[in-house]
């Protein structure tokens, strides 16, 4: 069945560029058929692997389904079926978005080192396109190139990976025996080949522009796209190489959430502004990654996943914000749902009480002193004042100064997505086991490589 979270989005992309005028239908077609094949799986609670062709692993290229390939999918696929649900932000990209759900799927559910960089150049080309909306070709183009170079190296470190154990499959090259001086070189340029779309300092230059560039990026390449990345940081260094380099993730994280935050707080575009802001939260899942303990990953996905749902609220409306109006002052006066929804979920990103940024962060930091960590619990404080500073300034602009003239029709669909959202936010601070089972599901997941090594070498079932 979980075969079918590729198939389905690539065979529909296929029949929409002969029948162009479908690509919407379809997109919708395949994001709800997609979420019903998530739903009727649920979580597995086993590792189950889905054969293609009829060569089984080592030997052969399969599609591993566990926890944590379930939760990773189901949030991917459910910012997709979201952002389906608006045919006017969709409009002429319905091909790119269901080559990119494709590919998304396609990273997060693979076994296999060589595969793995076959669905991440897909996902990389495919988003490019996304990020060109609006003639954004410029940072489109600069993406492209960051992107291309990340494959190249992720490339290399598979082929050093594949010279030092004679494996592409994942669960056996984790059982292998790596010598000091290979893993660290491997382990290096895996954290370089995924340092892009994880947007980690210093590839993340592009981040800004891509995502201020226009309306449909940041929505789903700051959601879905960052999710599937952030997801196999955690299985490459958490299940496959049992915490080698984490080190060197972790400083580079604790860099990331810094110059996001400070470059967020200086930034006067709205878009850009909060695309930084995915920048530091994104170091400090990495940051928790590194620890490499079933809980410290668990709640590492629960922040993002509060993270990817407050984003996902924050990028709709800024975006509608940003190209409907030249002057931004006052403009919630006009769309008080929109404005509400935007608060609420800025003041999740913050970590205020009563919403679910509160719940992930503060269980963060007692993990953080249980293990004896103080630098990493400073250093998201003083992110967490920077956060404050723009939060409040940019919630200050957009609600009290001084109304523009302009006017623009309020986005129904939208305005309704992002006020669920917002209010889910606030469900979760009250009842965070919304989040936090699934994510402390797929925490232990990653951190359990003797139970995927088992059941992905002994267990066979499904198949293409």
């Amino acid at each position: 069945m979980i075969s079918l979270l590729i198939a389905i989005p690539l065979l529909l992309a296929f029949v929409s560029v002969m029948w162009k005028r479908l690509a919407k239908p379809l997109f919708f077609l395949a994001a709800v058929t997609n979420m019903t094949v998530l739903l009727a799986s649920w979580f597995p609670n086993s590792v189950e692997i889905h054969v293609m062709g009829s060569w089984k692993p080592p030997f052969g290229i399969n599609l591993v389904f566990d926890n944590a390939s379930f939760y990773a999918a189901l949030v991917v696929n459910f910012f997709f079926f979201l952002v389906s649900l608006m045919p006017n932000l969709v409009e002429s990209y319905g091909v790119s978005l269901m080559l990119l759900m494709a590919a998304a799927n396609g990273f997060v559910l693979t076994g296999d080192l060589f595969n793995s960089f076959v669905f991440m150049e897909i996902m990389t080309i495919t988003a490019v396109t996304v990020a060109s909306r609006r003639e954004n070709f410029y940072n489109a183009f600069k993406y492209l190139i960051l992107g291309g170079i990340a494959g190249s190296i992720y490339l290399l470190a598979t082929i050093f990976a594949y010279t030092a154990t004679g494996s592409l499959n994942m669960a056996h090259v984790s059982m292998a025996t790596i010598s000091a001086s290979s893993l660290v070189a491997i382990t290096t340029l895996y954290a370089i080949g995924l340092g892009v779309e994880a947007k980690l300092f210093p590839l993340n230059g592009w981040v800004s522009g891509v995502y201020g560039g226009n309306d449909l990026a940041p929505v789903i390449l700051g959601t879905s796209v960052s999710f599937a990345a952030l997801y196999m940081v955690g299985r490459l260094f958490g299940t496959v190489f049992h915490g080698s380099g984490a080190g060197v993730l972790y400083t580079l994280a604790l860099i990331t959430i810094i110059i996001g935050e400070v470059a967020a707080l200086r930034q006067q575009n709205l878009l850009k502004a909060f695309a930084y802001s995915s920048v530091a939260q994104a170091g400090v899942v990495v940051a928790m990654i590194s620890k490499g303990t079933s809980r410290a990953m668990g709640l590492a996905y629960f922040h993002l996943t509060n993270d990817a749902v407050a984003k996902f609220v924050i990028f709709l409306v800024a975006g509608f914000l940003v190209y409907n109006y030249k002057n931004l002052n006052g403009v919630f006066k006009k769309h008080k749902v929109l404005g509400a929804s935007f608060s609420m979920a800025t003041f999740s990103l913050v970590g205020f009480p009563l919403f679910a940024g509160f719940q992930s962060k503060l269980r963060i930091i007692m993990e953080l002193f249980s293990m004896k960590d103080y630098l990493f619990p400073a250093v998201m404080l003083l992110a967490t004042l920077i956060e404050v500073g723009y939060v409040v300034r940019w919630n200050v602009k957009l609600w009290f100064e001084e109304e523009t003239d302009e006017k623009a029709d309020n986005p129904i669909v939208a305005g309704t997505l992002a006020l669920i959202l917002s209010l889910l936010l606030v469900a979760v601070f009250i009842k965070p086991e919304i989040f936090l089972g699934g994510a402390m599901k797929m925490g232990n997941a990653l951190a359990d490589t003797k139970d995927y090594i088992h059941g992905v070498l002994s267990v066979v079932k499904g198949g293409m």
